[in-house]
């Protein structure tokens, strides 16, 4: 692909609060995932698959983590000095709460957003978030963008309505009759028809050329509007030429705990990681090298996946266990979601449960969830049975 034809705008600003406590400390862009990425490793692979070189992205609140992750770019190639670039703009909501809101002046999220593209100099412009968990094919969607002349295409999966009843935050599309790939609304699932078997849910990855970006975030910008990427086209479907790209591959929004919980449970199902994680080019994280895991002769391992450098005497079920985890003797992990650097005492035992990095849990401790309420313990807890729980 042509060098510069693509740059890249990642709007970070994604709401965490359903997954609180998770969030609280990191945006949901560098929630850990698969036990040993983050999700911003997917829209960057993305970008490395279609030899994309330039980027930016769009971040409010503490985005200490996602900068210790993604540092200058590099594992995913967006560190060139030649006209490329990773360019952060952090604390946007901050900069927005101190400006002096005048008449049809241009808002600092979208000013930032077209000077990064005039700076870009992209024939072409993606825009995206982290919270759709996927493993897109960028020239592809160009290449359909292309060959319908549109000016906005935007990507959609065909989803069974019962899938997403309780997401009150998902955007569906309803098609042209005639032009079937052509988006005419942009409607919320209880606008849906009632007898329709499936529903088209947006994705929230457009792409358009420089210009048209620039025409339709001057616009949003002007009404002080910020957020995804539908709020550019929302109110000009029928002005602009907007296409639908179906996605066929495995996909998952994070919007809650529970859906969190989902998608790392999906992994265990070999089906569903094949169609993440080797649909196109694999994907990539920071490097971080460690020693194989560890297991004792007493331990008990059944549908479950180790990252490096960890210590398992215990038994593990349907579970995920990040690095640096230390599972003590007769302990029992099952349908849980261990992360980086926790220490399970002996005897313990954990069911449906999420462990954010850096827990102890003591010896003999108790703490089961179920399948439809999972239990999370926030970053860095320490649990002894004599306290309970």
């Amino acid at each position: 692909m042509k060098k510069h034809k693509i740059g890249a705008i990642l709007n970070l600003n994604e709401n965490g609060t359903k997954l609180a406590p998770l969030t609280d400390k990191r945006p949901i862009a560098s929630l850990p995932f698969g036990c040993r990425y983050r999700l911003i490793d997917f829209p960057f692979t993305s970008l490395h698959s279609a030899s994309i070189e330039s980027a930016a992205y769009f971040l409010t609140g503490n985005g200490r983590s996602l900068h210790d992750h993604i540092r200058s770019g590099a594992s995913w190639g967006l560190d060139s000095s030649i006209g490329g670039g990773l360019f952060p703009y952090t604390e946007t909501d901050v900069r927005q709460t101190s400006e002096v809101e005048e008449p049809g002046q241009l808002s600092s999220f979208y000013h930032n957003q077209i000077h990064y593209v005039v700076r870009s100099k992209s024939e072409y412009i993606v825009v995206m978030g982290s919270k759709m968990l996927c493993n897109i094919d960028l020239p592809a969607l160009l290449r359909y963008h292309q060959e319908k002349e549109a000016d906005v295409t935007i990507m959609y999966k065909n989803m069974p309505k019962s899938t997403y009843l309780a997401n009150e935050a998902a955007t569906y599309f309803t098609f042209d009759k005639e032009e079937q790939d052509k988006i005419t609304a942009i409607t919320t699932f209880e606008q849906l028809p009632l007898d329709a078997e499936t529903a088209a849910l947006s994705m929230n990855i457009a792409i358009m050329s420089s210009e048209k970006f620039i025409e339709l975030a001057t616009q949003a910008g002007k009404k002080n509007e910020n957020g995804d990427t539908l709020l550019l086209i929302k109110d000009h479907l029928n002005e602009n030429k907007v296409y639908g790209y179906e996605y066929t591959g495995y996909l998952k929004d994070i919007d809650d705990i529970q859906s969190y919980f989902e998608a790392n449970m999906d992994m265990l199902v070999e089906a569903n990681y094949n169609a993440l994680f080797n649909r196109g080019d694999s994907i990539i994280t920071k490097v971080k090298n460690g020693a194989p895991t560890f297991y004792s002769k007493d331990a008990k391992v059944s549908n479950a996946q180790f990252a490096s450098d960890c210590f398992i005497e215990g038994e593990v079920e349907n579970s995920l266990i990040f690095r640096k985890v230390t599972i003590g003797k007769n302990a029992q992990v099952h349908h849980s979601i261990v992360m980086q650097g926790t220490q399970i005492g002996e005897g313990a035992v954990l069911e449906y449960v999420i462990l954010d990095k850096g827990v102890r849990i003591g010896a003999g401790v108790h703490l089961k969830g179920t399948a439809d309420e999972v239990m999370v313990i926030k970053k860095n807890s320490v649990i002894e049975s004599k306290k309970g729980v």
